[in-house]
């Protein structure tokens, strides 16, 4: 049986990240965005989390369904 998990833009806009488990020892991430701006919680409006905060060593495959860095011109 399928499962999804959510490890981002679940409850924000940024972050999206979704792990689609093919069995207990295979899964694939679809989308594995950043973190940006004051979703960063406590590391300031600039900045951007780029750790990845879940075990990724089941992770056979990331389908990236489109790629884009949002930049604050100054």
């Amino acid at each position: 049986m399928l499962d999804i998990k959510h490890h981002g833009a679940v409850q924000s806009v940024t972050g999206s990240c979704h792990e689609l488990f093919v069995d207990g020892d295979n899964s694939v991430l679809v989308d594995c965005g950043l973190f940006q701006g004051a979703e960063t919680s406590g590391a300031g409006a600039n900045s951007n989390r780029l750790e990845i905060e879940f075990d990724v060593s089941v992770v056979r495959a990331l389908v990236v369904p489109h790629v884009h860095i949002d930049l604050a011109c100054h």
